[in-house]
């Protein structure tokens, strides 16, 4: 049996809210791909796209970045490599690293999501004011920075 202060703590725990805006988030970003070429990208590819963030990188850090199994990570990468937003290359004097970038294409697509995600961080500006949501970027960014999340 679950007690009172855990139950009212699970109601509004940090983990939980940051996993409903995200999800609120998410799908307002898929709404306005919608009427784009982009729209029959999924969302979980849209999230390893986006965790790219505009970096090469190997599909190695792609995964363990985002915790998801290489398998799954190298799934969603290719789906994005055959729609033309990434390629994958081998890593020089490497036979093993692949390493992921964003193609021409590609950056149409970040070009969009970057609209999407000021339409976003203004809206959270018109509810917890412009302080409110710097506030809450360098505070979200200190414990992505320390690591130990």
């Amino acid at each position: 049996m679950i007690e009172k202060k855990d139950d009212d703590f699970l109601g509004v725990n940090i983990k939980g809210l940051m996993m409903t805006l995200l999800a609120r988030w998410n799908e307002q970003m898929d709404l306005a791909r919608e009427k784009t070429e982009f729209a029959d990208i999924r969302q979980s590819d849209m999230r390893v796209f986006g965790q790219l963030r505009g970096r090469t990188v190997k599909l190695s850090v792609i995964h363990k970045e985002m915790g998801f199994s290489r398998q799954a990570a190298q799934q969603a990468v290719e789906r994005l490599v055959e729609r033309g937003v990434l390629r994958v290359e081998m890593a020089e004097g490497n036979k093993r690293d692949k390493m992921v970038s964003i193609t021409e294409k590609g950056q149409e697509l970040r070009t969009l999501a970057a609209l999407q995600i000021r339409d976003i961080e203004e809206n959270c500006a018109d509810i917890i004011g412009e302080d409110g949501k710097e506030t809450m970027r360098q505070l979200l960014h200190q414990l992505v920075k320390d690591g130990r999340q």
